[in-house]
């Protein structure tokens, strides 16, 4: 998504940079009057950028910069992102803090259309580090809805919503302020904060549409329907999108089209219309050929495959099947990536940060050192010798400590041969979380599954084989599950997974790929060939209540009534 900015007022600026003069003021009001023009009127923004280019030799240098970051506003809002990084590569590293930080601002929304995550994470880390130093209030404005928006893709929603109240309590433009609401609505309805959520969900929409920000407005009307969804009134959703559909349109905003019509597909699904739900999901499909890895792929891709099952075709329901497969792997994959990036680029920063604070360590004792030569140069540099030996004794006691308490917490935490939960550490992050879930009246599914015939690999092809086959099977299991999915060893051969905020039929249909994808591991890799299979039992919190004990002991059951039926299949508690 592109991130819309309002004005910058940079004249004070401007004029310490550059001689007061009426020649400059013209430029000065014009390059002001351009910044405001992109966000409300983009033609016209278009075309009196083309009049100031012509005109560009009479500029100075900081008003061609400014030039040039307008000449990159309008390469992003074209989409043209390879050229709006070409552009902004030379501003980044501009000495004027306020073009270098509304450039890497900007830059980070190409980046993250480009799927270049870390070099967008690296900008994001270098914004939050100069905010405080940027006191020009548009300035500050783009780079709070930058870091926002940043964190709301990672699902770091705390960290969002406190950078979102920062915006909003500074009093930027309505613009500004309608987006913020918008990134609130979503970050409180991702991270689940139901109650909250539909309180300022409707006030962010109610002030949107007062201000005329059709855009904020309607991504905000989509997320309310996805809760009408989740709520199972499938009803409410769709008379909701249905009299915001016009409005979507006419904004030509493609993301949002596509959003609005995949909630109505899973709607009308929920309401058994499988021809209108099949129609709006088959519009998502063929807008988005181009972009499968987004959520709206896979979910839309799973209404087809449902409503082909329904239907009977099962060539069809095949395909769409193995489309929503390759659309969920791309989709996690993506989502790997974007975490990956930010942990990489958090840590650089905090190496370069300790760098800089041990090289002003070392400067602050090398001035000390001069000063006590004057005096007592022998026994000052036998004090110096002696801290830093001390220091050293302590940071090597402080390395050895920490080493050995992450040793122990990862014996007592975790399976040592498939580095999941073992079933100490399983049970106390599968009750912590189903706590949260009860209390906030979430849904909760529990997984419980066996490998088929586990002792007969023991015992025909060696522990080494049954070793392999284990690990292989959490290796494979883990490619489907999310980040707060709990995944434990709880017994020999025998594996649980707690998966919040999940209802009941998704929690069967990843039991079913975990199954499929189990039967699909090749073993020849282990020095034998075998056919691995699982028996999955599946129960929910809606039937067996959120007392781990009594999921587990349900999920069992359903588990062994698997493996009565004929094994490599799941099998849903009844009650």
């Amino acid at each position: 998504m592109l991130i819309k900015v309002g004005r910058v007022i940079l004249i004070p600026l401007i004029f310490m940079l550059s001689p007061v003069n009426a020649f400059a003021t013209v430029w000065v009001d014009s390059l002001l009057h351009l910044d405001k023009l992109k966000s409300s009127d983009f033609n016209s923004f278009s075309i009196k950028l083309d009049e100031l280019i012509a005109e560009e030799n009479k500029l100075s240098d900081f008003e061609q910069d400014y030039l040039t970051l307008m000449k990159a506003y309008r390469e992003a809002y074209r989409g043209n992102t390879q050229s709006t990084l070409s552009i902004l590569t030379p501003l980044i590293e501009n000495s004027d803090l306020v073009i270098s930080f509304r450039a890497k601002a900007l830059a980070i929304n190409s980046l993250v259309v480009a799927r270049r995550y870390l070099d967008a994470f690296v900008y994001l880390e270098q914004l939050i580090t100069q905010l405080n130093k940027v006191s020009q209030p548009e300035a500050r404005e783009q780079g709070l809805r930058v870091i926002a928006l940043m964190y709301n893709l990672i699902g770091k929603y705390d960290f969002s919503l406190s950078f979102i109240e920062q915006l909003i309590d500074e009093s930027p433009s309505s613009n500004a302020v309608c987006a913020a609401h918008q990134l609130r609505a979503e970050a409180l309805y991702l991270s689940g904060r139901t109650d909250d959520f539909k309180l300022k969900s409707v006030e962010g929409l109610g002030y949107c549409t007062q201000h005329n920000e059709p855009l904020w407005a309607n991504i905000i009307v989509s997320l309310i329907a996805q809760n009408m969804m989740d709520e199972k009134d499938y009803q409410g959703a769709v008379s909701l999108l249905q009299s915001h559909n016009n409005q979507v349109e006419s904004t030509r905003y493609n993301s949002l089209i596509l959003k609005f019509n995949s909630i109505l597909a899973q709607s009308y699904y929920g309401l058994g219309d499988f021809s209108l739900a099949k129609e709006n999901a088959l519009k998502v499909i063929g807008a988005a050929k181009q972009d499968r890895v987004s959520l709206v792929a896979v979910e839309t891709f799973a209404v087809l495959h449902q409503i082909a099952k329904t239907e009977k075709n099962y060539q069809q329901a095949l395909e769409y099947h193995e489309h929503y497969m390759a659309a969920f792997t791309a989709y996690m994959d993506d989502k790997s990536a974007q975490q990956m990036a930010y942990h990489t680029a958090h840590s650089e920063i905090l190496a370069q940060n300790q760098k800089i604070s041990l090289l002003d360590k070392d400067n602050r004792l090398l001035q000390l050192e001069q000063e006590a030569l004057k005096h007592q140069a022998a026994f000052n540099k036998l004090m110096i010798a002696a801290l830093v030996a001390l220091v050293l004794g302590l940071a090597f006691l402080a390395y050895r400590s920490f080493i050995a308490r992450q040793r122990f917490k990862a014996l007592a935490e975790y399976d040592d041969l498939t580095a999941i939960s073992n079933r100490y550490h399983f049970s106390a992050s599968a009750k912590e979380a189903l706590t949260l879930c009860e209390k906030g009246q979430l849904p909760a599914a529990l997984i419980v599954f066996d490998l088929d015939h586990f002792k007969q690999i023991n015992d025909q092809y060696g522990h080494a084989a049954g070793d392999w086959a284990l690990r292989q099977t959490v290796d494979t299991c883990r490619n489907f599950m999310r980040n707060n999915d709990v995944f434990g060893r709880i017994g020999g051969e025998e594996f649980s997974i707690l998966l919040p905020g999940c209802q009941s039929d998704k929690a069967h249909l990843l039991a079913d790929i975990c199954r499929d994808a189990i039967y699909s591991i090749d073993t020849a890799a282990s020095g034998y060939e075998f056919k691995l299979s699982a028996s999955f039992g599946v129960t929910s919190a809606e039937i067996s209540g959120y007392h781990l004990t009594k999921l587990i002991e349900d999920a069992d059951t359903a588990m062994y009534q698997a493996k009565q039926l004929g094994r490599n299949r799941v099998h849903f508690f009844q009650g």
